[in-house]
């Protein structure tokens, strides 16, 4: 007596299906038709009068059941699954509308979705859809109610669809459904760049162990050849790096934080502890837009406990001049009002408070409204000079963000150019501007890499030569390029060091020893990455120097951190070793999962 029946086929050159027809009682005849239709081929699935059907553009769907999707970066998520660690996967219910109390269900469980929108809301790789034939007498609004609360659970907290396992996944179901006279039609549909793709970028991330700028272009070369577009390659990258389990945790400690945030459970210190993750995230290469689509989720829930902050009020005011008709546009917003503009999106920034974007948003289609009705077209002339400099201060701001937290960041000429051009349209505005809002932020963040202040400092070093005639934009990049081969070569050593002394037996205050050490190292690295020449003096005792004060902290002064809760031997640490604070709290983290100390924010 059969038990399932599968399929498998590809309906157009970037989408293949999986269908499954799983139930105790199936009938032996057949459950799809193909033919072909006025765009291309066409394949249907029947279940009981219900259906799925996949043609050149898209789905069509009728019927009791619904589709599943692991969640992946860009999938909208609601605020109670984002609280919930065990939650994977989104799920939607045809016929459901989510409002403000609420889920409620309609009558309606027919729908159509195209390939392009289902990969981009959905999962990039893979998406589920499922019908149900049930015994019930209930109408297809109270059936779909009733599937949700037997079905609920499973489905949102199920691996197998992030997994592809069709078996897996209908055993789930069926048997949380506990119905013997059920059958369930489970269609699964893969897009095969994609999925191509995310195959090939994870097993290079595996053997790499390493995600930045070279890496991304090396994959980029496969998903310009198959077709990934761009915002797609973000994606499946975001969601590899975010299932390594180092990544996941830094990703779930910025979500719980989130949540602390909006029930109203945080206190005054979640905001830093916020921009220290992220801070921390850069390290390991994480883009932070992952983040600020978390940030995004909020908003409403915070404001509409606060009164607006002062930072908010006052870009209210200063844009609302813009609708006055007693003053021009080019008087109520001058140059003063573009800086306090400047300074005002900075301070929601620090605080990761969307409220700026959302004035912003709110005055840009205001003044698109009254243009058409108007043609009065100054005041959004006036508007879009201040969005200039605003996407001016994120581009300088992130391009000196990669150079002080990232190992190895580095530029080239024409970024060299780019950011010249900012500073001098902020200097323009006030001398000295670019400094104070783009440069001496980085250089006060306690966890600026020792390496990045360098990189930034001869960069803004050069940038004033060049003004002056004294250098020229290649010779600034090759000056800030040749700091960051320096930074490689000392992170290589620095591994090669650990690795020996965690094998063999070196006395450190023996400078035989540490000669044999120099020697056995430099050699072995050279030997692994062949690159020599990047080795200058200085750069092995650097590289020694961070080894023998990560020792001092973890077998002497942390311990007695600890034992007496006295935070002044930390800070006087932190104040002398050279060590980058982002280090001091990963040896801290390690040292107590290694000891069970109870995890705490130092």
């Amino acid at each position: 007596m059969l038990k399932d029946v599968r399929i498998h086929g590809s309906i157009t050159q970037e989408v293949d299906f999986y269908a499954n027809l799983a139930g105790e009682k199936l009938l032996t005849a057949p459950f799809y038709e193909m033919r072909e239709g006025e765009s291309g081929p066409e394949i249907s699935f029947f279940l009981a009068g219900m259906y799925l059907k996949l043609d050149g553009s898209g789905i069509t769907v009728s019927g009791t059941g619904g589709a599943v999707s692991e969640y992946m970066f860009g999938s909208p998520m609601p605020l109670q699954d984002l609280g919930h660690k065990e939650v994977k996967n989104r799920l939607v219910f045809f016929g459901a509308v989510a409002g403000d109390g609420g889920l409620s269900f309609t009558s309606n469980v027919s729908g159509a979705q195209t390939y392009q929108s289902l990969f981009l809301d959905g999962n990039a790789v893979s998406n589920y859809f499922f019908l149900l034939k049930v015994p019930w007498p209930f109408s297809p609004r109270r059936t779909q109610e009733t599937l949700l609360r037997s079905l609920g659970r499973v489905l949102k907290r199920s691996e197998c669809p992030g997994q592809g396992n069709d078996s897996g996944f209908t055993g789930e179901i069926l048997k949380e459904l506990s119905e013997p006279d059920a059958t369930l039609l489970l269609l699964r549909l893969v897009h095969k760049p994609h999925s191509q793709f995310y195959q090939f970028a994870r097993e290079y991330y595996r053997r790499t162990r390493e995600w930045g700028e070279a890496q991304a272009r090396f994959v980029a070369r496969l998903a310009e050849e198959v077709g990934v577009e761009e915002y797609q390659r973000e994606r499946l990258a975001i969601d590899i790096l975010y299932k390594d389990h180092e990544h996941r945790q830094i990703v779930d400690e910025y979500k719980d934080i989130l949540l602390s945030i909006m029930t109203g459970e945080s206190g005054p210190s979640a905001v830093a502890r916020l921009n220290s993750l992220r801070n921390l995230a850069m390290r390991h290469h994480l883009p932070l837009t992952l983040f600020d689509t978390l940030d995004g989720l909020i908003p409403a829930s915070v404001a509409s406990r606060e009164a607006e902050p002062p930072y908010l009020r006052l870009t209210r005011e200063i844009f609302e001049g813009l609708f006055l008709a007693s003053k021009a546009p080019s008087e109520a917003i001058g140059d003063v009002e573009v800086i306090k503009l400047l300074e005002n999106k900075q301070a929601a920034q620090l605080r990761r408070d969307n409220g700026f974007e959302e004035i912003l948003l709110e005055t840009g289609r205001m003044l698109d409204e009254r243009g058409m009705q108007t043609d009065m077209f100054e005041s959004l002339e006036i508007f879009s000079r201040v969005v200039t400099y605003f996407d001016r201060l994120d581009n300088a701001e992130a391009l000196i963000n990669q150079l002080a937290f990232m190992e190895e960041a580095t530029l080239n000429e024409s970024r060299v150019r780019s950011i010249l051009g900012n500073k001098r349209a902020f200097d323009a505005l006030q001398p000295g501007l670019f400094d104070r809002l783009v440069v001496e932020p980085f250089l006060r963040n306690p966890y600026t890499l020792k390496s990045g202040s360098q990189k930034v400092e001869t960069l803004v070093k050069g940038l004033y030569q060049v003004e002056s005639g004294e250098k020229t934009l290649s010779e600034v990049a090759a000056h800030v390029d040749e700091l960051a081969h320096r930074e490689r070569a000392v992170r290589f050593l620095y591994g090669g060091i650990r690795s020996h002394l965690q094998r063999f037996y070196f006395n450190l205050a023996n400078p035989l020893h540490v000669r044999l050490l120099e020697r056995e190292v430099t050699g072995e690295v050279t030997k692994r990455i062949g690159e020599e020449a990047l080795f200058t003096e200085g750069d092995f005792a650097s590289a020694l120097e961070v080894v023998k004060r990560e020792s001092e902290y973890v077998n002497s002064v942390l311990p007695r951190v600890l034992e007496t809760n006295d935070q002044s031997l930390r800070e006087q640490f932190v104040a002398t070793s050279g060590l980058d604070l982002y280090r001091l709290e990963e040896l801290e983290r390690e040292y107590r999962q290694a000891h069970g100390h109870a995890d705490q924010a130092s």
